[in-house]
């Protein structure tokens, strides 16, 4: 009787442990997550040649990421194309946010194009999201040229470009973020709102943001609501 009794309990204990093995292994090898897909400022799923496009996506990873893929195609197989995969600073990651701004080819032909992203994580489960895309000309579309930009050292950056609204500027937002920081800047000079050009020269601080890799954003924006926004990088050392 003992002994059917220890074995009556080993099976249970048996039973137990595999099922929460295989509900630890659905748990593990669940499919990445792609959610709150953007493309375009706004998300208007527009893109202009010769400037910036705007991508971002949250990527969830229970089995760790390996790579993340964003490709860009056209509909009608003719036309600008864009393949590229990244690991840094998403490999091994089960969160990330996916945010880029792709260099859009001054030569990037108009018409319909598909976007998709897709994230592979360490169990070799694939995800894909995908969105439509435009590729338009607007000469009346506000313009960054020559940004430079420059950490100066004391939590300081040098911003330095020129800003073009055919419709007049509004305002010019800077962002700038890299780890957990992420900080916003709001200009709206008296000498520059209304103004069709304008020498954009400013010295943005950051104050508390620790070493590391920067993104900054320089958002221009006009009085008929269209805008532009184009990136660079720097190093706070």
């Amino acid at each position: 009787m003992k002994t059917n009794k220890f074995l009556l309990v080993a099976l249970l204990f048996v039973t137990v442990l595999n099922a929460c093995k295989k509900d630890n292994d659905e748990v593990i090898t669940q499919a990445p997550k792609i959610t709150g897909l953007e493309i375009g400022s706004n998300n208007n799923k527009t893109a202009y040649p010769g400037n910036d496009l705007h991508v971002e996506a949250a990527i969830e990873a229970q089995g760790n990421i390996a790579e993340v893929k964003l490709e860009i195609n056209p509909v009608n197989g003719t036309g600008w194309k864009l393949s590229t995969t990244y690991t840094d600073g998403f490999k091994g990651l089960k969160n990330a946010e996916f945010h880029k701004h792709i260099d859009v080819p001054a030569t990037a032909a108009v018409g319909n194009y598909k976007v998709i992203l897709t994230v592979t994580d360490q169990a070799g489960k694939i995800t894909k999201v995908e969105s439509d895309l435009k590729v338009v000309v607007d000469p009346t579309l506000p313009s960054v040229a020559n940004l430079e930009v420059e950490y100066e050292g004391n939590d300081e950056i040098h911003l330095d470009a020129t800003v073009n609204a055919p419709s007049k500027i509004a305002k010019v937002i800077v962002e700038v973020h890299g780890g957990t920081y992420n900080k916003e800047f709001e200009f709206t000079d008296a000498a520059m709102v209304g103004q069709t050009t304008y020498k954009f020269h400013k010295h943005v601080h950051i104050t508390g943001a620790p070493n590391g890799h920067y993104h900054i954003h320089v958002k221009v924006i006009d009085q008929a609501g269209k805008s532009i926004e184009v990136e660079d990088h720097f190093d706070k050392k």
